[in-house]
Order: C-alpha cells, then sequence, then structure tokens
C-alpha cells in the first residue's frame, strides 16, 4: 500500500479517474503517466506562485535562505539544479546583503542590481565582495516515480491529479465529458487550496465574503 499523498499514490489516483485498471495491460506506461503528474505539478506550482509565493520560498538544509555564486564579484547567479541546469527563480525575487536584512532590507531593482533572469549583474561595472542571499521560488525536481510531491499540506496535491487527469483527457478530444469533469473539481477545490495558504499564519477572518469568493478577488 502506497503512502498518502505520495508520488505512487498519484499515479494510483491518476489511474482511478481515468478508469486504468491496475494489473491489467495499459498502452499507457506508468513512465507517461508520472511525466503527466511532472507536467502538471509544475503547472500547478506556476498557479501558486502567482497568488501565494511564500509557500513555495526554500531554504537550504540548515535553515538559511540560499546564498547567490559569483566567479567575479559582478554577476550573480542562483546555482544550478539536479541537472546542470542553472536556476531561474519564478515569480518575485528578493535580494539581501545579509541574514538580517530579511525582509525588510532588499536591495533595489535598476539601481543595486540589474535583472536577467538567472543571474543578476551590478549596474555601472560596479563589483560587491560580501555575500547575497536571495528569497524566492525554485525549480522544483521533477515528479517520478522515486522523486515526491513537493507541495504541502500533502492533501493539496490533489491539484496535481485534478490537472493531470484533465489534460489526459483532452489530448486528442480523448474523452470530453472527463475533461469537462476535472475541470469542475479544479474549479471547487484551487479557490480553497488559495485560501488556505494565503490565510496561512494570519489572524481574524473575513466574515462578509466565502472563502471562494476572496481566493477570486484576490484578498492578501
Amino acid at each position: 500500500m502506497s503512502t498518502p499523498w505520495s508520488s505512487a499514490d498519484l499515479l494510483a489516483a491518476f489511474n482511478r479517474r481515468t478508469a486504468r485498471i491496475a494489473g491489467q495491460a495499459d498502452a499507457i506506461l506508468d513512465a507517461d503517466k508520472y511525466d503527466r503528474l511532472a507536467d502538471s505539478q509544475e503547472r500547478v506550482i506556476s498557479e501558486i506562485a502567482s497568488v501565494a509565493p511564500q509557500i513555495l520560498y526554500p531554504r537550504d538544509p540548515y535553515g538559511y535562505y540560499p546564498q547567490l555564486e559569483t566567479y567575479d564579484n559582478q554577476i550573480f547567479t542562483f546555482g544550478s539544479d539536479e541537472n546542470g541546469y542553472p536556476i531561474t527563480p519564478i515569480g518575485k525575487v528578493g535580494i539581501y546583503p545579509s541574514l538580517a536584512a530579511i525582509p525588510d532590507a532588499p536591495w533595489r531593482l535598476g539601481s543595486d542590481y540589474l535583472q536577467e533572469g538567472n543571474q543578476i549583474r551590478l549596474p555601472n561595472n560596479r563589483t560587491y565582495s560580501g555575500p547575497l542571499y536571495w528569497r524566492g521560488i525554485t525549480q522544483t525536481p521533477r515528479l517520478s516515480a522515486k522523486q515526491e510531491p513537493v507541495l504541502f499540506p500533502p492533501p493539496s496535491r490533489e491539484l496535481i491529479v485534478i490537472d493531470a487527469v484533465k489534460e489526459f483527457a483532452t489530448e486528442g478530444n480523448r474523452n470530453v465529458d472527463l475533461a469537462s469533469l476535472m475541470q469542475d473539481a479544479w474549479d471547487r477545490r484551487w479557490p480553497t487550496w488559495c485560501l488556505t495558504w494565503r490565510q496561512q499564519f494570519r489572524a481574524g477572518g473575513y466574515a462578509l465574503l466565502t472563502g471562494r469568493q476572496l481566493a477570486t478577488i484576490g484578498v492578501v
């Protein structure tokens, strides 16, 4: 039996929703299904980054924010992922000269540094010899049979399955009814999870609007 909300559990949920019967020959291999789930996790993460990026901000294993890398003290990079690709943060990124500066004293874009995708550059040919830390969202390891999903809390991973099944159903108009059902499921569950993430660690409440309304209008 798979661990709840593990990659194997997501695969099982995908099979159930698409009526793929476990133990029977299937023209679509598990590896292909994992590819679909991995694509969906990346899409879900990009959606989350636009409404609740704080839940995706990473730290290194020692509890610190990651440090930028440089070879000339003028161009600073965010490092490389496990495939050797340069890390390109998703969404808004904060650059800080010390851990104590996080989050109130970031460097200013356009005057302290220039943004160049997977790196930053100091303007006016300046150099900087001190450490620089960054706060933002990294590219995540690709979900697979050996790589677990990264969304938390784990039940929110239902969004990965919903998206994957919807995309599967729309391929070549494979199952229009299933695609519609998954869109309805997304429309119900996405606002709920948006509200959950956005209201973490917040006091008080909003009595005049429903959770879905709050998520839809983008209450911070």
